[in-house]
């Protein structure tokens, strides 16, 4: 498994990162869809979500594709299973985003250790306070070689940006605009990360929220190491909550998709 601060730091390009639901539309397209982002020479690194029934940094597409995947029964197993296929295909680093409850419930360490037997590279966890990070998951993501990225946002104090690049160990996730993930773009973009360079020199910067499509991507050039798309990959596959595609036409419109974005060969 490549090691992601590592692929960030390569160079100047903007590292593209795709977002997907785990269990969405279904498990089985679920496990086709990964394996497409684990040969896609244009994606560097895949961010899977874990369902949760109250996602609060996430927009309507993003909680649908949740509400339908815990409609079918998807669970924390299924998140790992997942991950499991997605290594065995690829070397790429894998993301798990999600919210602190089921981390909690099942237990941090058993969570960590679990996801790291799947071969994930590390956590996002938005509702996660940095206290709690300190108390409860910095040395046992320390001692299983997993990673942890905070965000910030155009509304995030000095002090909170601070923190975010201090005990952020693989990227930190640059929140595009104000808001939820997939809302139009309601702040200047590049004054927001042009504002973060001087921070930049101690963790990657990936952005995310809002980012669609190669103009948003261009338009961060030189200000950030990667760029996360979510919500605009998922609509791709579909309407999200009418009839659900079969797994030949999700995987067609996933490549016409990611098509859009010039490939580049992995490190």
């Amino acid at each position: 498994m490549k090691e992601l601060m590592s692929i960030l730091r390569e160079d100047n390009r903007v590292n593209l990162s795709i977002f997907l639901t785990a269990g969405f539309p279904d498990m089985k397209t679920s496990q086709a869809l990964l394996k497409v982002l684990a040969n896609h020479p244009a994606v560097s690194f895949v961010e899977l979500g874990m369902p949760f029934s109250d996602p609060l940094a996430d927009g309507p597409t993003i909680q649908r594709a949740s509400e339908i995947a815990l409609a079918q029964g998807t669970k924390l197993d299924d998140v790992f299973a997942l991950a499991s296929g997605f290594r065995a295909s690829c070397d790429k680093p894998l993301m798990l985003m999600g919210y602190c409850n089921p981390v909690y419930r099942r237990g941090v360490e058993a969570f960590v250790t679990q996801a790291r037997d799947a071969g994930a590279s590390g956590l996002i966890l938005p509702d996660l306070p940095y206290a709690s990070h300190d108390r409860d998951f910095r040395s046992v993501l320390e001692a299983n070689g997993q990673t942890m990225s905070f965000l910030v946002s155009p509304t995030s104090t000095e002090e909170s940006m601070d923190e975010a690049f201090e005990k952020s160990t693989a990227f930190v996730y640059g929140v595009a605009n104000v808001g939820l993930t997939g809302d139009a773009q309601s702040v200047d973009r590049t004054a927001f990360f042009e504002g973060l360079q001087d921070h930049r020199t101690r963790c990657p910067i990936v952005a995310g929220f809002g980012i669609s499509d190669p103009a948003d991507i261009q338009q961060l050039e030189g200000f950030v190491d990667g760029a996360i798309i979510g919500s605009a990959f998922l609509r791709a596959l579909g309407p999200i909550g009418e009839s659900r595609p079969s797994e030949s036409e999700a995987v067609q419109r996933a490549i016409a998709f990611l098509s859009l974005f010039t490939p580049h060969s992995q490190p």
